[in-house]
Parts: structure tokens; C-alpha cells; sequence
């Protein structure tokens, strides 16, 4: 049989990276409050202290997030493209059953099983395995023959037959 690549975890790249970048707004505010702090009038001009602690304690809660989320997303993603590329994923093949695609409302999991094995994913997740729900233009729908290579529960490749 031959098929056709719809998800490929090192050719997506690193596509969680929207997660950390979101995180840098705060970083900036938190810089403006740290810089602005002597400045800012009204109540914060009054308590000197109080305002240097929350804008000092902002920007380093922001700076953290933003760098933890980052390593966490990124690593993720370097260790499922590191299994990937050497072969160390499981495989499995056939049709997919038991279809339960997340409703067009969201925040649902979309689940699937080929062969036995069940996966389950959401766009929600952040995650840089495959998380492209048909409600949202995925390629996945009962009956169709697939290919799925994953870690865990994690899918890093998944083909459709031809």
C-alpha cells in the first residue's frame, strides 16, 4: 500500500512556539513596570516599596514562564523529532475505528484507534505531535486507511493511504 505524509513532526517544526512568544507581552510589561516605576502616579506613587515589589515580582514571573514554557515545548519537540528521525517510534497500521471527532464547539479530544491502539489529541494542546482535529480541517475520519508512528501516546508521523 502506499501512502501519502499529512503530519510529519520535523518537517511541521517547532510550531508550539506561539506558547513562549505569548508569554514575552508579559515580559514586557513587567519591563515598562520595573522602568516606569517611579513614575507611575496615583496610588503606586504612594507606596514606593509595594509598587517596586510587584512590578520586580511581575517581570521576573513573566521572564520565568516565558523561559520554562519554552524549554518545555522545545524539548518536547527536539525529543519527539529525535525519535522520529532515529526510529525509535512504534508503528502501527489499518483502519481507523472508533472515530470521535472533537465537535466544531471545541475543547473536546478528538480519538481514534487503528488496530487496537487508541490515540486522542486536541488543536487545544500544546504540543508539537499531531494535534489537527477535523473539525478544524484534519485529515482523520472513520474508515480510512492509515499509518501512524508515535511515542506514547504521541503522534510524530501519520500517513493516509493513496
Amino acid at each position: 500500500m502506499e501512502y501519502r505524509t499529512v503530519f510529519d513532526v520535523a518537517e511541521a517544526g517547532y510550531k508550539t512556539w506561539t506558547a513562549p512568544a505569548f508569554g514575552l507581552i508579559f515580559v514586557v510589561a513587567g519591563g515598562v513596570l520595573v522602568a516606569r516605576r517611579k513614575n507611575l502616579g496615583g496610588w503606586w506613587s504612594k507606596h514606593p516599596r509595594v509598587s517596586a515589589a510587584f512590578a520586580y515580582y511581575m517581570f521576573g514571573f513573566a521572564v520565568l514562564w516565558t523561559v520554562g514554557v519554552f524549554i518545555s515545548t522545545y524539548s518536547e519537540y527536539l525529543s519527539l523529532s529525535k525519535a522520529l528521525s532515529t526510529n525509535n517510534v512504534r508503528v502501527v497500521e489499518g483502519v481507523v475505528s472508533n472515530f470521535k471527532p472533537m465537535p466544531k464547539s471545541g475543547h473536546a479530544m478528538e480519538r481514534f484507534c487503528v488496530s487496537g491502539t487508541c490515540f486522542e489529541y486536541s488543536d487545544y494542546m500544546v504540543t508539537g505531535a499531531f494535534n489537527n482535529t477535523s473539525s478544524h480541517g484534519g485529515p482523520i475520519h472513520e474508515g480510512m486507511l492509515v499509518r501512524v508512528s508515535f511515542v506514547r501516546n504521541s503522534i510524530v508521523k501519520l500517513e493516509v493511504a493513496k
